[in-house]
């Protein structure tokens, strides 16, 4: 499942919702991922961000 910290809007995927954020570390405010957070999320996912379109300049 994804979901998404109300305070600083990480979002993460894990097998039960966690109680504290692993990002800003708040208490009670990780809550379950709406259906189109979580394909958006899982789109992410898929995408290659290492892949550089524009070719690199040299000099």
């Amino acid at each position: 499942m994804v979901f998404v910290c109300d305070h600083c809007h990480f979002e993460l995927e894990a097998v039960a919702k966690p109680s504290q954020c692993p990002d800003c570390g708040k208490l009670g405010h990780i809550r379950t991922a709406t259906a189109e957070e979580s394909q958006a999320f899982q789109a992410r996912k898929l995408e290659d961000v290492w892949h550089d379109p524009a070719p690199a300049l040299a000099g």
